[in-house]
């Protein structure tokens, strides 16, 4: 991958290949080893990565947890976010929200007729390819689903009449960095996408894929990623960026996850702390595929609430611009005892 402010490639460029830079003036190029060193020493405005793998935030799924049907005690994680404020009126009505996933199965009952489109990416053609029939609305792993359910599920859901979209960036929960890229300008030019979900990462902190982030929050869309399910001190970007809002996973006693991923990053000689909130987490029940329920823990299953939170300040006020959304979700958490670098302003609260 390797992109510039002009998003112009020299004739001379050692580049094989080379597509458009679209709205991130990202160019996806095919290359030797060697070429790209050469492309680096001799294009200084150009950064120049690999097209690094991608994975999913795999949770934990406990498959003694599941059920036909969930009743009141198994819907904890909408209780613990309206102790502060009670459960609220709005539920993120016409919010749309892209879920960068495995894909979802939206025949299940909790999201029939919630997910309106569904989208997979060819990044050797730099293609975004939609799929019409409704039988192509399905999961690769089960991940999607789950996380879905979370946003806009009937039962289970933060906010039960946004609209999903179905962006399937990592089938199987596997992918590239040029996947990311494809689903991020997706996103930023679908005048539908208001808030975009994603559950997968890259350890550690790679600089350049700020400038990509930069892009999406431009066009006004606000990516919640989840920091990872490794413990302290060990996180994932994107949700190691400050230009996106990180997600850790408490339980329903209200402390911070064993799992949930926390750590400190210093760029450019500031340090900043992630996550940036906390939400339920661990034992969070939600749609599977193949109908029912069960009760899974990740960051992934955290996220999708300050999504769904995000989604019905949104239907409140929508000409809310990023930094006020973001602030107001910040503002309204109520701390949780322990570290604050384990959880940052503390676990999200419903507002609306």
């Amino acid at each position: 991958l390797a992109w510039a402010h002009d998003a112009k490639l020299p004739i001379e460029s050692p580049a094989l290949k080379s597509e458009t830079g679209g709205i991130t003036g990202v160019r996806f190029i095919e290359m030797t080893d060697e070429q790209a060193v050469r492309m680096k020493s001799e294009l200084q405005d150009f950064d120049v990565i690999p097209d690094l793998p991608l994975h999913l935030i795999e949770p934990y799924k406990n498959l003694t947890t599941a059920k036909a049907k969930v009743d009141g005690g198994d819907l904890w994680h909408l209780q613990l976010i309206a102790e502060r404020f009670g459960p609220g009126k709005r539920t993120g009505r016409d919010i749309g929200v892209a879920v960068m996933d495995t894909g979802i199965e939206a025949s299940h009952p909790e999201l029939n007729g919630r997910v309106t489109k569904a989208v997979t990416f060819n990044a050797k053609t730099r293609e975004v390819l939609t799929l019409k029939d409704p039988i192509e609305f399905r999961d690769t792993s089960g991940h999607g689903t789950h996380v879905a359910g979370i946003i806009c599920g009937r039962t289970v859901g933060v906010a039960p009449n946004s609209v999903v979209f179905d962006y399937r960036m990592i089938p199987h929960g596997r992918g590239n960095l040029s996947d990311f890229i494809l689903a991020i300008e997706a996103a930023a030019q679908d005048p539908d996408v208001q808030i975009a979900n994603m559950s997968a990462g890259i350890s550690g902190y790679i600089p350049e894929l700020a400038a990509a982030l930069d892009s999406l929050r431009y066009a006004g869309v606000l990516l919640v990623v989840a920091t990872g399910n490794e413990g302290e001190n060990r996180t994932r970007s994107p949700g190691n960026y400050r230009e996106v809002p990180s997600v850790g996973a408490t339980d329903k006693n209200k402390q911070v996850a064993a799992f949930s991923s926390s750590g400190t990053m210093v760029v450019n000689f500031q340090q900043h702390a992630v996550p940036d909130v906390c939400a339920p987490g661990a034992g969070v029940y939600s749609s599977v595929m193949g109908g029912g329920y069960e009760a899974w823990d990740g960051t992934s299953m955290a996220t999708p609430v300050v999504t769904g939170i995000a989604a019905r300040i949104l239907e409140e006020e929508p000409g809310i611009n990023l930094l006020q959304l973001e602030q107001e979700i910040k503002s309204a958490c109520i701390k949780l005892s322990g570290p604050e670098t384990r959880q940052g302003y503390g676990i999200v609260q419903i507002t609306r």
